[in-house]
């Protein structure tokens, strides 16, 4: 018995379907109007978050957080595989249809069109509109300003004292480099969600995602990477070990909706040096450290002195690793991430990673300043 279906009902599927591609190809200009008014209008940002992105990212998080491999890993691989063969299939399609190739390009220009819409819209609803919001240092009190030389020195002699007594109680592999002793995902979450409360990183992080070609991601010069079409936070695990926590908490604080780089790293400073592991404090007190000797440059010289051969070995260890992927592969990857980085209201590009500084310094004198002098 064959099914038959009506030219009204044909019609109707074909009415539907168009009426669907518009609609979606609609979502282009709704973006950019939402980018527009993150950007112009004070508070807009804020008020997205607090009433629509907290909730709608805590939801996806913990439903994505379910799967054990990452969502957005596979996305990204699958995506331009089946981009090629759409457009081969729209090619030899074209070719075979006589008398109606035109439409047959119009439509599948159109799907490609629909399908990058709905790729930016979900972009900038779950990301994008994001970067505009009031920064981590105004919400937590801290209101960092540009510090001294010796605010910055201060800072950095507390940072290597503290790298170095927590370098002690560490395993070390057969070079004497700093080892975990576990995976550090699930700590690096915990470590996260203790700042909730009176803290302004609010909502519950689930997990982090081990990317499975971690390696290639090196290549790329990339260490971690929020995911915002899945909320996922992604972390290379192939880098070195003292480096991995506290590059999971940075990832984690972008699925909190804080995009601004500078402000992801210093939570993600905060989260390990207040998470009670030693391991997640060394990393983020290394982290720290180490955009502080650079800024201090050929100032950092006495600094030095309060560094441990444990923690030169690891910095050591760190540029090893980094050097074998210093090709033009990571140099082109890096100019993109500061092109997209200054495109989203960031203008310092990929500078803005240390400008995290600031906010440490801020909560060195808040917190650890006063408690120094009393017990000199």
């Amino acid at each position: 018995m064959g099914v038959y279906i009506s030219d009204g009902g044909i019609d109707m599927g074909k009415k539907l379907v168009r009426s669907v591609r518009f609609w979606v190809v609609m979502l282009l200009p709704v973006s950019v109007c939402l980018t527009v008014c993150a950007r112009y209008i004070g508070g807009f940002a804020n008020a997205y978050f607090d009433c629509f992105y907290r909730y709608v990212s805590s939801f996806f998080h913990q439903a994505t957080g379910v799967l054990p491999f990452s969502a957005g890993e596979v996305l990204v691989l699958a995506v331009p595989v089946l981009t090629v063969v759409y457009t081969i299939f729209v090619i030899v399609r074209t070719v075979k249809s006589k008398g109606k190739r035109m439409a047959v390009v119009r439509r599948g220009s159109l799907n490609l069109l629909c399908a990058a819409s709905a790729a930016l819209f979900l972009f900038t609803t779950n990301c994008g509109i994001n970067y505009y919001r009031t920064t981590y240092g105004e919400l937590s009190g801290l209101n960092p300003s540009p510090s001294a030389k010796t605010e910055l020195y201060d800072t950095c002699v507390w940072l290597a004292k503290q790298a170095s007594s927590l370098r002690e109680h560490l395993p070390e592999d057969e070079q004497g480099v700093m080892m975990l002793s576990a995976d550090p995902r699930t700590e690096a979450a915990e470590a996260v969600n203790r700042l909730s409360g009176n803290n302004p990183v609010t909502g519950t992080c689930s997990t982090v995602k081990s990317v499975m070609l971690s390696r290639g991601m090196s290549y790329l010069n990339i260490t971690g990477v929020y995911f915002p079409w899945t909320f996922e936070a992604n972390a290379n695990t192939d880098i070195p070990a003292w480096s991995q926590p506290s590059t999971m908490c940075h990832e984690l604080a972008h699925v909190r909706g804080f995009m601004q780089e500078q402000d992801a790293n210093f939570i993600a400073f905060q989260a390990c040096v207040e998470s009670g592991s030693e391991e997640l404090a060394y990393s983020g007190t290394m982290m720290a450290l180490i955009y502080g000797l650079n800024a201090l440059g050929s100032s950092s010289d006495d600094v030095w002195s309060y560094i441990s051969d444990g923690v030169r070995r690891d910095m050591a260890a760190q540029s090893e690793y980094w050097a074998q992927f210093e090709t033009p592969v990571a140099e082109a990857a890096a100019a993109v991430n500061d092109s997209y980085l200054k495109s989203n209201a960031q203008q310092e590009g990929t500078r803005s990673y240390g400008m995290m500084l600031d906010l440490v310094i801020a909560y060195y004198q808040k917190h650890i300043a006063a408690e120094v002098l009393v017990g000199e």
